[in-house]
């Protein structure tokens, strides 16, 4: 919270700012004004037309020297002495200021190394026991490309980087807070929006159309007047899914225009961060304290959104929705099923009153009602949900709001983007060609803005988004502040490469592929994470990389990087051979028990529990149990980067939960169908499976002692010996799945 003297100062701007509005008013008397002619949701001028100021630049030369407000430089790769460990650009940027300091790179990693750190990098599970071999036998130079290559391919590439992206947008299943662990207020249809994600990744679709269509999806096309429905029409309307991420609860009669506005402020935090790597919301009461953000500029950008979530004219989230068939077919629809609905709201009433009696005459009545409701459901037709967003209402003049307050309106502001980002000539929105009728082109416009690849905008999007792929390989960002670029943000570790990087992926088409195959083929990247004889060796007598760099932020090493929630449940579905990996459609249902502890549940099919850990349903606050224990994000709105902690209720979980303990039987039930009764083969296959590893002739003769003390303990419990052998293996292998190297990727 801000001390007195900020309070002064957060005063002190509002004062400002109302002296330059009345200023503003008196240029307008003097005729420095030009008449703006308002244009409605329909494209068409509005009845009203309102005089507004002439934009007066508020942001100066001085404020656009901040690195990442300007347009990205084409630096050339620097000159290096070690050239022998270079294989691509990145080498030469990280290993000039690592011989800036006297470093230079670790040795490359084995291949078993690789082959896990590349397969849980861009799938998200541990390589198959084939891969591996594939791999290990390809002797043609470019064996590791053509992996890398292979797992691009793959149908899992998208789920493993599209749950990267549904992070930043802040993607949950829920509607409302979801502050209440024991109700669940599914959002219908929203899944839809994590499929076209994993699509879009797995398509490699360039990430400047890939935002064009989550902001302005439907303003591209005509999809309110068809007769029939196009794939691509449906697509680009789920794709506007991106923006009904955060919390709508003003479908609840206490809620009111207050909500509304909350909901646009979220909006903007959501945006602003996933896209720009900028914090606008402290420009929502007043000027931002450290970034050249005038409060103006915060009303500027909302206005872009404001003839969709139009608080004067609102639209209840139940409501908000554009059914998956075409509007003709949907009205049919809605006409055969109303005389049904009306005969269903009384009885689901009376259900509603009856429910939670002990009366059995009570019973008998709830239990002959849903009968009745369940025959006249069967009457019904249904159409799916696309939780989407589009123009709704009359244009009204967006207003700044004093201090933030939704009951303080003040001057009226123009849609239009940030000063600092813009030139002269394009602060505020024009209507794009190209924008369907009926549509106002605001958000189009906002999107045509955001992934302009010559301007300063679109340049700082880019490296935003290159950096956080960065993050995602190395662990920590080039800049490890990834929602803020701002002042207030780390500076970027190495800038010129951060530019390089962002000026490649243009010139590549926006391809995340293209990024992926060249931060991964760079010796960089190939890196080991801890030389072999490092725990031997004394403090003194280590690498002088530890005692110059010892956070590793110049990269003389591979990063060890623990992975995220969902990895290690798929993991452990995976090493078990237990995963269902069908893909997309509704989310699996998790239990609200009591106590937390939510497992997935076995519908809609018997494996459903088993399914990817992005095919769970996402909720707010409260994730499945075993997700959170591991830092699965809460999403009050977003998150731009997860927390990688090591707790005590990590160790418990991995002993103790039930679902490990399952999957550790499983996978022993395996071991022994692939390595038959020989002991030494068991311990070989069960080392294979979860670490891609054979083990150590040390670690065989540990594996055999405490599988002989684990048989002899369960005999004494008076186990048969074919159970003791089960159990003792099953034993083994969670121990196994319990190490650390396991959890971490090196």
């Amino acid at each position: 919270m801000m001390d007195h003297m900020g309070d002064r100062m957060s005063c002190l701007n509002v004062y400002v700012g109302s002296v330059l509005c009345a200023s503003a008013l008196v240029l307008a008397a003097a005729g420095d004004v030009r008449a703006d002619q308002r244009v409605s949701n329909t494209g068409k001028p509005a009845d009203q037309v309102v005089e507004h100021v002439r934009p007066v630049s508020l942001v100066s030369d001085e404020d656009r020297r901040h690195w990442a407000f300007q347009k990205p430089v084409a630096f050339r790769p620097p000159e290096v002495n070690a050239v022998d460990r270079v294989r691509t650009p990145i080498d030469r940027f990280l290993l000039a200021k690592l011989e800036q300091n006297g470093l230079t790179y670790s040795l490359d990693a084995d291949r078993l190394t690789l082959v896990r750190r590349a397969s849980m990098d861009l799938v998200g599970l541990p390589p198959s026991l084939d891969e591996v071999q594939r791999f290990l036998d390809d002797g043609r130079a470019d064996a590791y490309e053509q992996l890398i290559d292979r797992l691009l391919a793959s149908p899992h590439y998208g789920e493993r980087w599209g749950r990267h992206w549904l992070d930043a947008a802040g993607y949950v299943d829920v509607r409302l807070f979801d502050g209440d662990l024991m109700s669940i207020n599914v959002n219908d249809g929203m899944w839809r929006y994590r499929d076209y994600v994993i699509q879009s990744f797995n398509a490699d679709k360039s990430y400047d159309r890939f935002l064009v269509e989550q902001l302005a999806g439907d303003e591209l096309v005509d999809w309110q007047s068809d007769e029939t429905w196009q794939l691509e029409k449906l697509e680009l309307l789920v794709a506007t899914g991106y923006l009904r991420n955060v919390e709508d609860p003003t479908g609840e009669p206490q809620y009111g225009i207050k909500q509304r506005y909350d909901l646009l402020f979220d909006l903007m935090g959501m945006v602003s961060t996933s896209t720009l790597g900028l914090t606008l919301q402290c420009a929502r009461c007043h000027s931002h304290k450290y970034d050249p953000i005038p409060q103006r500029d915060y009303y500027r950008w909302m206005a872009c959104f404001e003839t969709s979530y139009n608080v004067h004219d609102w639209l209840k989230p139940q409501d908000r929705f554009v059914a998956d068939v075409p509007p003709a077919e949907r009205a049919a629809i809605d006409a055969h099923n109303a005389p049904f609905d009306k005969q269903l709201e009384p009885l689901r009433k009376q259900v509603m009153e009856l429910e939670g009696s002990d009366e059995e005459a009570a019973k008998s009545q709830v239990a002959d009602l849903n009968k009745q409701i369940a025959e006249l459901d069967r009457q019904r037709l249904s159409y799916g949900k696309i939780q989407a967003l589009w123009d709704n209402g009359d244009a009204y003049t967006s207003r700044l709001l004093r201090r933030g307050g939704y009951d303080a309106p003040g001057a009226p502001v123009d849609p239009g983007f940030l000063e600092v980002l813009s030139g002269a000539d394009n602060q505020l929105v024009q209507r794009p060609p190209g924008t369907r009728e009926g549509s106002s082109g605001r958000r189009l416009a906002l999107a045509r803005w955001l992934t302009d690849n010559q301007s300063a905008a679109g340049g700082l999007v880019a490296r935003v988004i290159v950096n956080r792929a960065w993050q995602h390989h190395f662990g920590v960002g080039i800049v490890d502040t990834p929602g803020n670029f701002g002042r207030s943000g780390s500076p970027p570790s190495h800038p010129e490469l951060l530019d390089y990087l962002a000026i490649d992926f243009m010139q590549h088409g926006w391809s995340l592929k293209h990024l992926h195959r060249l931060i991964m083929a760079s010796t960089a990247y190939r890196q080991v994470s801890e030389s072999a004889d490092l725990t031997e060796t004394p403090h003194a007598a280590r690498p002088t990389g530890y005692s110059t760099d010892s956070s590793n932020r110049l990269l003389w090493r591979m990063n060890l990087r623990r992975i995220e929630a969902e990895i290690v449940r798929d993991s452990l579905l995976a090493v078990a051979g237990n995963i269902d990996l069908a893909q997309g459609g509704p989310p699996v249902m998790i239990t609200i028990p009591s106590s937390g502890l939510s497992t997935p549940v076995q519908e809609p099919t018997p494996t459903s529990h088993l399914r990817r850990s992005i095919y769970l349903l996402n909720r707010r606050i409260y994730p499945l149990k075993f997700l959170e224990l591991f830092d699965a994000p809460i999403m009050p709105v977003n998150c731009t980067s997860r927390l990688h902690s090591a707790t005590v209720l990590q160790s418990l979980a991995v002993l103790n939960d039930p679902f490990v303990t399952g999957q550790a039987r499983v996978m022993a039930d395996r071991v022994v169908e692939m390595a038959g009764e020989d002991v030494g083969q068991q311990i070989g296959t069960a080392y294979r499976l979860a670490l891609v590893r054979g083990p150590h002739a040390g670690e065989v003769a540990s594996c055999r002692a405490y599988l002989a003390d684990q048989q002899r303990n369960y005999v004494q419990a008076s186990s048969t010996e074919e159970e003791a052998r089960q159990r003792a293996l099953a034993d083994l292998c969670q121990t196994i799945l319990c190490t650390n190297e396991f959890l971490y990727v090196d």
